[in-house]
This record gives C-alpha cells, sequence and structure tokens, in this order.
C-alpha cells in the first residue's frame, strides 16, 4: 500500500512540473504572437503608406 501511494506522490509531482512547464511555454506563445501581430500591424501601415504615396 505504501508503494501505491509513494507512486501516486511521484505522479503528482510530475504531473505539477509538467504543468508549470507548460504553462510557462504558453507564456511564450502568447508573447510571441502578441509580437507577430505588432509586426503584422506595423507592416501593413507600412504597405499602406507605401501603397498611398505610389498612387500620389
Amino acid at each position: 500500500m505504501y508503494l501505491g501511494v509513494f507512486d501516486m506522490n511521484q505522479r503528482l509531482e510530475q504531473t505539477r512540473k509538467v504543468l508549470r512547464e507548460k504553462q510557462h511555454l504558453k507564456k511564450l506563445i502568447e508573447e510571441d504572437i502578441r509580437e507577430l501581430e505588432k509586426d503584422v500591424k506595423k507592416l501593413e501601415e507600412l504597405t499602406s503608406t507605401t501603397a498611398n504615396s505610389v498612387r500620389a
């Protein structure tokens, strides 16, 4: 019975570790997405400005 409890505690710790790692990765991905959205917005503004100056 003790072995089962130990295995469950070990499993719990491993699961917590994986959860922390995945939460960290999620944060990094969300930061990357925000940066990409900023880049897209800047590029859209640049292409819009360039298109307007070419038309003029």
